[in-house]
């Protein structure tokens, strides 16, 4: 007997930030053994609907996907899904690995939702648009300082790093009433219409130390036929720039990605091997 399970539902029992409770937007179910076998994979989810305007349907998710990966690990169990999602936030990238109707094999780039986004009839608002999207780029930025953060504390406690010090700087004075008052800056629209056709994850501080980078993100999937494999990219590839802009983690990237449109050329430096190297890719619509 088949058990259909909403993992939208499932990630309610997930101990994650009260915030900001990520989103796929998607119900499956656990391929039986028979079935497996005769597609000639160990198992997987099979997903029997995918909601309207969810992250999962942005990035191209399809009922009768099966999903077989997400992010590194395989996935055959709702636990499986589950342990992957217990450490995602609202705007992390994750990748999934499924097999289409077809029986091809792709990989899909999802940008993870929050709970909030669901069944709200203000959702189609440009300006909640905006305002959410930035939510999610401060939320992955913050994920991202939080990562460092453990690793720097990590290194102090096994006394792989010594203690820095520097002066206090000083305090700011007061401001006077004469004093004119900074423009509020606009919030940038970060709606990504656009893709490399790959997927990534962000590189970790120790490894970036261990290559001689502040930051990037290491290519882990790259889609046949799509605009990075024409280009030459490789999975296990290092991105350090995208068009002359650093990069240290997928909020980056995608940030980047937000102000091109498809047909534009952009150009990647990279850590390939230990050697340095840069391809030009021309986007494509998503």
């Amino acid at each position: 007997m088949k058990l259909a399970i909403p993992l939208l539902l499932l990630l309610l029992a997930v101990p994650v930030a009260a915030q900001a409770k990520p989103w796929l937007g998607i119900k499956a179910e656990v391929v039986e053994a028979a079935e497996a076998n005769r597609l000639g994979i160990e198992g997987g989810l099979k997903v029997t609907r995918v909601d309207k305007g969810s992250p999962a349907a942005v990035a191209g998710v399809e009922v009768g996907d099966i999903v077989l990966s997400a992010g590194e690990k395989t996935v055959k169990t709702i636990e499986d899904m589950q342990s992957v999602m217990a450490g995602m936030r609202a705007g992390d990238f994750l990748s999934l690995g499924v097999r289409r109707a077809n029986g091809r094999n792709e990989p899909l780039l999802v940008t993870m939702g929050s709970e909030n986004d669901k069944d709200d009839k203000f959702k189609d608002d440009n300006r909640v648009k905006e305002l959410r999207e930035r939510l999610r780029e401060l939320d992955s930025e913050r994920r991202r300082v939080q990562d460092e953060l453990d690793e720097r504390l990590r290194q102090l406690r096994e006394g792989k790093a010594n203690p820095e010090t520097q002066p206090q700087p000083e305090r700011p004075q007061p401001e006077t009433p004469e004093s004119p008052k900074p423009e509020a800056k606009p919030i940038e629209r970060t709606e990504v219409k656009v893709t490399l056709g790959a997927s990534f994850k962000n590189l970790g501080v120790e490894d970036a130390r261990k290559i001689g980078l502040e930051g990037g993100v290491t290519v882990t999937e790259v889609s046949q036929g799509g605009p990075a494999a024409e280009a030459g990219l490789q999975a296990g590839d290092v991105i350090s720039h995208v068009g002359g802009e650093a990069v240290t983690g997928t909020g980056d990237l995608r940030t980047i990605l937000a102000r091109h449109k498809a047909g534009d050329a952009i150009e990647l430096s990279l850590l390939r091997n230990g050697k340095r190297q840069k391809l030009t890719v021309v986007l494509r619509a998503r």
